[in-house]
């Protein structure tokens, strides 16, 4: 049962968008590099493992332009089976999967209330 990807074609850039296909990446529906706004190594490099886990992905990075630039491109190339976009779009509901996970596994134990506080007696 394969499922053929269909051209999209990226809509214009807007300042305020989050998440954006670089103009001149996306070759095919397969091939594409996003630029996040504002996101740097901790969004790129927790993306670039969740979407690595897809077996219908066969590469993916991410690079940061510039330092002084807060913004990460993440580079997907998949197979014929999906396209670029449905891999990050997987990639990043994962994520979010992910961290609500940690968020309700912390909050359980911290409700518990077995965990001791340590005074630093130097700041004293």
């Amino acid at each position: 049962m394969s499922t053929e990807a269909t051209a999209v074609v990226p809509r214009e850039v807007e300042e305020n968008d989050k998440i954006s296909i670089i103009p001149g990446t996306m070759t095919d529906p397969q091939c594409a590099t996003f630029c996040l706004q504002d996101e740097d190594h901790t969004l790129g490099n927790a993306l670039r493992w969740a979407i690595m886990k897809d077996p219908e992905v066969d590469f993916v990075s991410y690079s940061m332009p510039h330092p002084s630039e807060p913004k990460t491109n993440v580079r997907i190339q998949t197979t014929e089976k999906t396209t670029a976009i449905d891999a990050v779009t997987r990639g990043l509901t994962n994520v979010q999967g992910i961290c609500s996970h940690i968020i309700q596994t912390f909050n359980t134990e911290l409700m518990k209330g077995e965990f001791e506080y340590e005074d630093d007696e130097e700041d004293k």
